[in-house]
Parts: C-alpha cells; structure tokens; sequence
C-alpha cells in the first residue's frame, strides 16, 4: 500500500493505465486501431482522475505516501502528497485531458503519419504532469518535472522535417530549463534553512524562516516557473511552441502544462512562504505588474497575427497574465491581513485558471479541425468554412464567446469576479498601492475589449465570409471524434458560465477558503457577488434579468423596423451589389490595422511590396500589386537576440582554447594551478 487513504486506488490505477497507453502505442501501427489503443487509455486515466480529485475535494482530505516509494534513501524517494490544491489542479488535468483524448483518436487515426510515437509521448507527458502535481519532495518534482519537459520538446518537434518546429523545439528547450535551474535554487534556498529536501518541511510553518530567505525563495521560484507559464518577458517560447506541435498536443500544453507552473507559484507563494506581513507586499506588487504586463502584450500581438494557431498562444499569455494578476491581487490583500478579500482573488484567479483550460483547449482543437481539414494555418487563406465545417464553426464560436469574457459563458464569470476584486483595492492602507491596482483594472478593460477584436477577427475571417483558396473551398466537416472532444469543452464553458457555484464551492473547497468570508459560493444565485463590505455586487439573475430586457429590446426594435424596409435577395457579402469576390473582402490584416497603427511602437511594423505594370514606360498604370505588414517581436529584438549573439561570441572564443595541441592543455593546467596557489595565499 502506498497512500493511506481507501480511494487512493483510483490515482493509482490512473497511473498504470497511462503507462499501459504508453507501452500500447509502440506496439500497434498507425491506424484508427492505433489510435484507440493510443488514447482510451489516457480516457480512462482522466475519467480516473476526475474521480479521484473530486473525492478529495469534498472530503476536504490530505493523501501521503504511507512509506519511501522507489528508493530506500528518503531524500531520493517518489515521495506523493495530495491535497485540495493538487487535487484542484489534477481536476483540471483529468477534465482536458478526458476532451483531448476523445478527440485525438480521430485527429490522429487521420493523420498522415505514423503515430505510434505521438501516443507514447502523449501518455508519457500525462503521466509527468500528473506526478508533478502530487510530488512532495524535490527530488521527484524536478525528476518529474524534466521528464514533463523532455516529452513535450519532443512533441513540439514531432513534425521535424520542417525547420521551423527544430527551432522553436530548440528555443522552448533553451527557456524550459532556464526555469528549471532557477525552480532547483529556489528548493535550494529552503533547504539551506530546514534541512530537508521534503516539501512537508517546507510548509511548516512552526519553524521560523528569515524573511531574506523566503524573499529569494519566492523570487527563484516566480523566475523559474514564470518562465514555464510564459509570462513577459520569459515568453519568448510560447508562441513558437504551440503552434509547431501537433493541435491535440497545442490543447494540452496551453490549458494544462501552463497551468502546472501555475500550480508550482501558487505552492510556492501561499503554502511554502506565505506573504504575512506588509513587508511581503512587495511579492503581490511583482506578480501585478508581471501579469499586467502578460496580459496587455499577450493580446496585442494575438490581434495582428494570422496564424491562428500562433494568435491562440500569445491569447494564453494574455490569459496567464489575467491568472498571475489575481493572485498578485490576493497576496497584497493578504500581506494586510484581509483574509476575506484575499480569499476572493484568489477565487477570481483560480476560477479563470478552470475557465482558461476548458476554453483554450476548446479554441487549440477548433483550430487543429481547421488545420485537419485546409492543411494551412494562416487564416488569411481561409474564409466560409461556417458552411464547409458547421459543427466546427459553432464550437470555436463558443469558445471565442467564452475567452472574450461575454455572459453567459464562464469567461464573464471569472473576469467579473476579477474586477470585483479591483474594486474592493480601498481597503488597503495605502494610497500607492490603490493607484497600482487601480490602473491594473483599467489594463484588465482595456484587455477585454481586445480579446473580443481579436476573436471577432479570427472567427470572421476564418469561417465567414467567402472561401479565400481552394484549400477553403474543399475543407469538409472532421469525424465525429473530433466534435465530440471539442464538445465536451464546449459544454463545461456553458455549464461553468450558467451555474458558477460548482466552480465556486469547488474552489472554496479546494483552497480551504473561509466559508464565513465567502457566504455567496453557496448560492448559485448569488456567486457573483464580493464579500461583505467590497463596493460592487451583481448575481447572475440580476445580470440575466438586465441581458434579458436588453435583448427584448432589440428584438422589438428590429422587429417593428423590419415591416418597413423592403427586402432584398443578394450574395453573401457583397454589400448590396454584384460580381464581388473574396479578393475584395475584408482582410484579417486590414481589420487589425487600427490596432497597429494605434500600438506601432510596439509592433515596430514594416511591410514588403511588389508592383506589376502594363508596361514598363508608364508606372501610372498597376496592373498588380502586393503588399505583406509584418510584426516585429520587441523582445526578441531588443533582448533574446542581443544576447543570443553576445553569448555564441563568448563560445566562439572560448573555442578557440581548444587547440589540440598537447602543450596549451599544459599550459591551461599551469595557469589554473598558479590561480589556485595565489587564492590560497590570499585567503589564508
């Protein structure tokens, strides 16, 4: 027995079936058979796991390996520790993975490759993840935590003949263990004070710890898996990543590999060193600017890019910003002992953690479909889909509606919470720290309102419209599995929009929030709502009430209007005339050009230009023209290249010690030898 708990068995057998998925993937060939041999086994984990997670959440239950697992030497053991925070997020694992399961077995029975490694590492990467979250020792977190990290490079270059997913495969390595090196001083700066390698002497709390020691552990640690979760400036990866690996994949690392770092900041921050003093204030002011930050410059590239794919990943910086932001938010709150407030931030934080995953992995499959069926990715080269692809077009509406933050799907939810929460900065005792987060509401507004430019870009012009190639013009609807996977998450968007309080009591729940300080989490009528004492409040029925009269409104207007105009047949898109085609219609470019222009010093814009002539004597007279605006990464050229290129300058020249000849290795070992003579001396 290994867990000291009776329902551990469902975590275990969660555990095997994953790694029989893993062994079951190199044995059987490509195929649809491949393919359920591949990923029914992830399903069944995941449906495992939901169990599993759910159970300890409401038993509000800790589960401890009973004994060392794996290695007589304790400090080297598979050391597993599950409470309601790990639970949480193991929840969040089981429910994405469940969709992204379903739908692989279609997406890769239909691949044109061999999959057999595809399924083994998708396993594989599971089954890091979820060892990740309930490792309770450093050693099995970081040995986790690399195989995690190994197995998804490989999945980014799963499609390795194009050079393109080597270098982002190569750059996502790079910053992956940039992060891990400093996650392990991190862990290093708490052991240098407890002695022990083991989380359970990190959360103790009856030892005291210097304040100049928690400082460096919390700063490490915010580094190292900042950079995992892709927060700016460390973000430089994502939006490489994502789009190079395989779209179930794209789903799995943008709605729950992310959401790992998350689960490792949040332990680190709240459970391991817990801001208590207003000294600590500094670590909540870190965490908003950071992820004010993330989100504005996670959407504003999301708006000028058609790639879609591409967009969806800088579209979950922004979303790692808005996260970041609340438990920013939270620890201020807590850092002046106002536990009811820093409950509720925390709430909002998680709340929109759950959302991200449901519909980022929604949005990453909507988008594989549309690569599965066009085989291309710039949307600029899409359009009219809605009528090739239907099923599709409705489910990637719902999720574009639910990351914009519109009611009643479960983005609104959460970023109303957030706001919320904004609004109840008076409380804190410092005028300073009002204005911070005051301003970082309004970079949350104006957040909002470029997520839904954005996805009404992606959506229009991907499937209205009419079709721009003729990939577009043959795009045909995916199988069933396919829409089944993206329904799935579909439907948790509704239901999490629609009945708040699950996700409410199981956060609560989950987080052993104060019930007392959050009495709204046990109505569903009333979950919307601030603590006692925050200055806004709306429940959802007032909310849908208002929606209700707004919408009866219009509808009126609309309909007595009607009667009065004549109607008139006409093609789609033409505006009223006729013999239009799909080159005169609106580009995904053009219809992000207020927000380059508006934003250019960011985007740093340049374009490219070929001009044709009917003759080349009178250039009055254009018988072509093309033009490309192109986007330059302002990080990546003031920051990742200057340094990539001072530091192959520095390799450059330490090659150049390396001579081959016999006496220079002499004399290197002479020169090291005197060095160490005069720092003994010296020393002394």
């Amino acid at each position: 027995m290994i867990f000291t708990d009776n329902y551990s068995g469902l975590f275990l057998t969660a555990i095997v079936l994953l790694l029989a998925g893993a062994a079951a993937s190199l044995a059987l060939r490509r195929g649809r058979m491949g393919s359920i041999a591949s990923f029914v086994p992830a399903f069944g984990a995941s449906v495992l796991l939901i169990a599993f997670s759910v159970m300890v959440i409401t038993s509000q239950s800790k589960l401890q390996t009973s004994d060392a697992f794996w290695s007589s030497i304790p400090e080297l053991s598979i050391d597993l520790y599950v409470d309601g925070m790990s639970a949480f997020f193991l929840l969040i694992l089981g429910l994405v993975t469940l969709a992204v399961s379903i739908y692989s077995i279609g997406y890769c029975s239909h691949y044109n490759r061999d999959s057999r490694s595809l399924g083994f590492l998708f396993n594989l990467f599971v089954l890091s993840m979820v060892i990740v979250i309930a490792s309770n020792s450093v050693f099995s977190f970081l040995i986790f935590w690399e195989l995690m990290s190994l197995s998804s490079f490989f999945l980014v270059i799963y499609e390795h003949e194009e050079e393109l997913n080597i270098r982002s495969g190569m750059m996502y390595l790079i910053m992956t263990h940039i992060g891990t090196a400093f996650i392990l001083a991190s862990f290093l700066a708490l052991f240098v004070q407890t002695g022990s390698l083991s989380f359970d002497s990190f959360r103790n709390h009856a030892l005291p710890m210097p304040h100049y020691i928690r400082d460096i552990a919390f700063i490490l640690a915010f580094i190292g898996f900042g950079a995992k979760a892709g927060l700016v400036p460390l973000h430089i990866w994502l939006p490489k990543a994502h789009p190079s690996a395989p779209s179930n994949i794209s789903a799995l690392m943008s709605a729950v590999m992310v959401k790992v770092a998350i689960y490792g900041l949040v332990r680190t921050t709240f459970d391991f060193a817990a801001p208590s003093t207003a000294e600590d204030v500094w670590w909540g002011v870190t965490l908003i600017i950071a992820g004010s930050a993330s989100s504005i410059i996670g959407i504003l590239y999301a708006a000028v890019e058609n790639d879609i794919k591409r967009a969806l990943a800088y579209s979950t910086i922004e979303n790692v910003g808005v996260i970041v932001l609340g438990i920013g938010i939270s620890a201020v709150f807590q850092s002046f002992h106002l536990a009811s407030l820093a409950a509720f931030a925390l709430l909002a934080s998680m709340y929109h953690s759950l959302n991200h995953a449901t519909f980022k992995s929604l949005l990453f499959m909507g988008a594989g479909s549309v690569v599965f069926s066009t085989h291309t990715k710039n949307i600029e080269k899409l359009g009219g889909l809605i009528k090739k692809m239907p099923w599709t077009a409705l489910l990637f509406l719902i999720g574009a509606i639910a990351i914009s933050g519109l009611p009643p799907l479960n983005g609104f939810v959460s970023e109303w919470l957030l706001l919320q929460s904004f609004l109840s900065s008076y409380h804190i005792p410092s005028l300073a720290l009002q204005v911070l987060i005051s301003l970082a509401g309004v970079v949350i507004a104006l957040t909002i309102g470029l997520t839904l430019a954005t996805f009404v870009k992606i959506f229009g012009i991907t499937f209205l419209a009419r079709p721009r190639s003729e990939a577009a013009k043959s795009s045909h609807e995916v199988p069933r599995t396919m829409l089944a996977g993206m329904a799935m998450t579909a439907a948790m968007c509704v239901i999490l929009g629609i009945m708040p309080v699950i996700a409410t009591s199981l956060i609560s729940n989950s987080f052993r929030l104060d019930g007392n300080q959050l009495p709204q989490t046990l109505s569903p009528f009333a979950a919307l709502a601030a603590p006692a004492g925050a200055s806004s409040n709306m429940s959802p029925g007032s909310l849908a009430l208002m929606l209700g009269c707004v919408g009866a409104f219009a509808i009126g207007v609309f309909s007595i209007g009607g009667r009065k105009t004549t109607r008139r047949i006409y093609s789609t898109w033409d505006c009223g005339f006729e013999g239009l085609d799909e080159r005169m219609q609106y580009t995904a470019s053009a219809l992000s050009q207020p927000i380059r222009v508006i934003f250019r010093t960011l985007y740093k814009p340049y374009s490219d230009s070929e001009v044709s002539y009917f003759s080349e004597s009178n250039h009055y007279l254009k018988k072509n023209a093309r033009v490309e605006v192109y986007t330059r990464d302002l990080f990546d050229d003031l920051f990742y290249r200057p340094v990539t290129r001072a530091t192959i300058a520095v390799l450059d020249a330490v090659r150049k010690m390396q001579t081959g000849k016999i006496n220079a290795y002499l004399m290197y070992i002479m020169i090291a030898l005197i060095a160490l003579l005069v720092y003994a001396g010296v020393s002394r």
